[in-house]
């Protein structure tokens, strides 16, 4: 019964997430998040590219899903064009360590930590996963709530579009 309930709890999540559009922060490059080694790693590192901002948890399904459609797509660009991002939530490096050894294939992108999990309140981000696409300005392109197939031919298409000089 419990599990049950779990489980529709996070299913009524990310039927939310769906719904609620969420706000992205005024300047990407103003927010920091931790290395997997708890050192500081804020996002001005990432200026000059396309940046794919991902919040993601372990026990989330939908977020583990995108993982490999993500990775694809980091693998088909160089990371001076696209950068991808996944800022797990709540999570310590040891949950992460964890779970990637139990992934068929390496993440091909950067892991990051919000281990108090102030993206929530700080980005308003209604539930998990949800993405954020900037341009190589800082200035958001699109806001993606839920699961995504990140290597999609459209996705791919529209990326391709944003690079364009």
């Amino acid at each position: 019964m419990k599990s049950a309930l779990l489980g529709f709890a996070l299913a009524a999540e990310i039927a939310i997430a769906s719904l609620t559009p969420a706000n992205a922060a005024e300047s990407v490059y103003e927010l920091s998040f931790a290395d997997l080694q708890r050192n500081p790693a804020p996002l001005d590192q990432y200026r000059g590219t396309l940046l794919l901002l991902n919040f993601w948890a372990t026990w989330c399904p939908p977020c583990i899903r995108e993982m490999p459609s993500m990775t694809r797509l980091q693998q088909r660009f160089d990371s001076k064009e696209l950068t991808i991002v996944a800022v797990n939530v709540g999570e310590s490096p040891e949950a992460i360590a964890s779970f990637r050894q139990q992934l068929d294939t390496p993440l091909a992108f950067e892991l990051l930590l919000d281990e108090s999990g102030t993206a929530f309140r700080e980005l308003g981000i209604p539930g998990l996963p949800m993405s954020y696409l900037y341009d190589r300005d800082g200035e958001l392109l699109e806001t993606v709530t839920g699961g995504h197939e990140w290597d999609s031919p459209e996705r791919i298409a529209q990326i391709q579009a944003w690079l364009k000089p």
